[in-house]
């Protein structure tokens, strides 16, 4: 089992790296989740609006609805899949070269549990998306949810629905390891045997 250090490292690069890139497009998910509430204006008519409504820095306002929801959702969703997903890969192939479909079914762990953690986390950024008024901070749109609809219900709702998709989504992501890194997995185990002699 690798290090406590080590494991912290790989979920923070593995949900930091994706964190950063949801929070630049962050405005684009602002205006799909808008857009795709019954009644919503086109694409345009909302930035048009919104230029009307201050200019270009009015446009950057899309930014901040549910930026910190989607920050945190990434780094917890993204952490497990992308950060855990080598060390149940090595569970699941007894730290031997694993198969495509050790790989496929270690995705499918990370991808479902991840989606199982960062469930509270997706139900509020939506929220915060759609009335960023009346759910301000990631931490106030928690409170809110548990205050009216109860734990359950942030822990649980959607969670049917996103946690099969989040492990068909990781197991898209799989690939087979190419013809380089084959190489260097030949010539490491070659290393390992050479270095501690015939058995």
């Amino acid at each position: 089992m690798p290090s406590r250090s080590r494991l912290a490292a790989e979920v923070a690069v593995g949900g930091g790296t994706t964190a950063a890139v949801s929070a630049l497009l962050n405005p684009l998910d602002v205006v799909k989740t808008r857009r795709q509430l019954p009644g919503s204006p086109a694409t345009l008519s909302i930035v048009r609006e919104l230029w009307g409504d201050g200019g270009l820095q009015a446009i950057f306002r899309l930014w901040r609805p549910g930026l910190d929801a989607t920050v945190a959702r990434e780094l917890v969703y993204s952490g497990c899949t992308k950060g855990l997903y080598p060390y149940v890969r090595d569970l699941v192939s007894a730290r031997r070269e694993p198969t495509l479909t050790q790989r496929a079914l270690a995705a499918s762990i990370t991808g479902f549990g991840g989606s199982i953690c960062a469930n509270s986390l997706d139900l509020v950024k939506i929220r915060a998306f759609a009335q960023p008024e009346r759910y301000p901070s990631v931490l106030s749109a928690l409170a809110h949810v548990v205050h009216s609809e109860g734990l359950a219900a942030l822990l649980l709702r959607g969670c049917s629905a996103s946690a099969p998709r989040g492990a068909v989504i990781a197991v898209g992501e799989v690939r087979e390891p190419s013809h380089s890194e084959l190489i260097a997995s030949d010539q490491r185990q070659c290393t390992k045997h050479d270095a501690t002699g015939p058995s």
